[in-house]
């Protein structure tokens, strides 16, 4: 029997059983372009990690591919982050989710249209290399209470607000059954957005934070703290279009206000086209640190509670100190030609 080089972990069934025909599709032309892939089914419950690190143990795979939103392509880059293969197999990307943030920040479309295309991608083998995070998060004591790997981004305030909105939103549209066709995820976000933002009172999205980014240190009143590792966020935002997504540091943005998140919000989502067409020249946003660890203790009052907390576009335990480091160039990503 031939052994196989790539492993390709999917969810077959995903959106009620009708991402397994797309899986197929995958499956054939990954075999077309001379590929010999596996199919891993993913986990619920976040054990995906356990059998990616499982199954990379028992073979040698030159390549991971990740098909998927990007809670899949977190799951399977921790996975092989924590085996021994990690040197020796490169990360790939077949993007099948709504914000698809990390396919965005290289270049790949997602969905069924753009799998021919991403397929050529993993044949021709081009690389980059990617940082990943890895959080602490402690009690006001500076316990750990929980510990978590990110490639994206991990946020502190607004965005992860709108998150939490969106999830119940969604689970509520899920119980209309077929109507949930005509409400889709976009639609879902932008009422948890907009539901968010006009709220006059709102503690989870006003937070006082002691932040030491390296050797700076400051201390804010803010609406959102983002730390960053590449460039795309919430499906089309380019905070930072200067950004690198391999040279060992994060970018902090703290954003004081509702209406400074909104207002770059709003600039971030065209200032990604507009500078790759030459219009506008890329530049960092006034206040962008950049930072191989990062400390946060959030000032929270008598009978509070610490800001919710996101972690690669998902909802993460809030805490009241967070600690972030840097794991530079920790994986070989496969990318699109520039």
């Amino acid at each position: 029997m031939t052994a196989h080089t790539h492993l390709l972990v999917a969810n077959p069934m995903a959106q009620s059983g009708r991402n397994a025909a797309r899986i197929d599709v995958a499956l054939r032309l990954l075999r077309a372009a001379g590929l010999s892939a596996r199919l891993l089914p993913t986990e619920p419950g976040g054990r995906t990690v356990q059998v990616v690190r499982d199954a990379l143990a028992e073979e040698s795979y030159r390549c991971v591919i990740a098909m998927g939103g990007d809670g899949t392509f977190r799951e399977v880059a921790e996975g092989l982050l924590e085996s021994p293969r990690r040197d020796s197999a490169a990360l790939g990307m077949l993007p099948a989710g709504t914000a698809n943030n990390h396919g965005r920040s290289f270049g790949l479309r997602a969905g069924e249209r753009a799998l021919e295309r991403n397929v050529r991608v993993l044949a021709a083998g081009r690389e980059t290399q990617l940082d990943a995070g890895k959080l602490h998060a402690m009690d006001g004591a500076g316990r750990t209470v929980t510990r978590a790997t990110f490639f994206d981004s991990v946020g502190f305030g607004i965005g992860a607000a709108v998150i939490a909105a969106r999830n119940v939103d969604r689970d509520r549209a899920r119980r209309l059954g077929k109507a949930f066709a005509l409400y889709r995820d976009e639609l879902v976000y932008a009422g948890a957005l907009i539901r968010t933002l006009v709220a006059s009172q709102n503690p989870d999205v006003d937070f006082v934070a002691d932040v030491v980014a390296d050797d700076a240190r400051f201390e804010a009143r803010l609406t959102e703290l983002l730390i960053r590792g590449t460039r795309v966020y919430a499906g089309g935002w380019v905070v930072d279009p200067t950004s690198r997504h391999d040279d060992g540091l994060f970018e902090v943005f703290p954003f004081p206000t509702r209406h400074d998140w909104l207002r770059r919000a709003t600039v971030g989502l065209s200032i990604g086209p507009l500078a790759r067409a030459g219009f506008v020249a890329p530049t960092a946003p006034p206040g962008t640190r950049r930072a191989s660890r990062i400390d946060v203790h959030f000032r929270v009052p008598e009978g509070g509670a610490p800001p919710p907390c996101q972690l690669d576009g998902e909802e993460f335990p809030r805490a009241e100190c967070a600690s972030i480091e840097v794991i530079a160039r920790a994986l070989r990503l496969i990318v699109p030609d520039k």
